[in-house]
């Protein structure tokens, strides 16, 4: 299986950012962590994009959500600016190919 890297969703990040404004500082709570998530608008984008590749080798959108929650920390760095899209996408990439990403995909 070798996906292909698609383009930066820059839409995605934008909402990323607004929702970035409406959050209150905390110390108690990880707002980045729930900022990336909310609406799952970055997963959907990356389950649409490589969903046909995905289906036959055994993954769901409930497995690909499930493995992808591992990559949070990875997924707020790019939205900060601290890696590029590029290294995101292979590293989602990356461990859906490993060993655990195909394991998650066999259950």
């Amino acid at each position: 299986m070798s996906l292909h890297i698609p383009k930066e969703p820059q839409e995605v990040k934008a909402w990323i950012a607004h929702l970035e404004s409406l959050s209150g500082p905390s110390t108690d709570i990880k707002w980045e962590n729930l900022n990336v998530w909310y609406g799952n608008k970055l997963p959907q984008y990356l389950w649409h994009e490589w969903k046909n590749e995905l289906k036959p080798q055994g993954f769901t959108w409930q497995k690909f959500s499930r493995l992808l929650r591992m990559r949070t920390d990875k997924m707020v760095g790019w939205f900060k600016g601290l890696n590029s899209w590029q290294t995101l996408a292979e590293d989602i990439r990356d461990l859906l190919e490993s060993p655990l990403g195909q394991d998650i995909a066999k259950k």
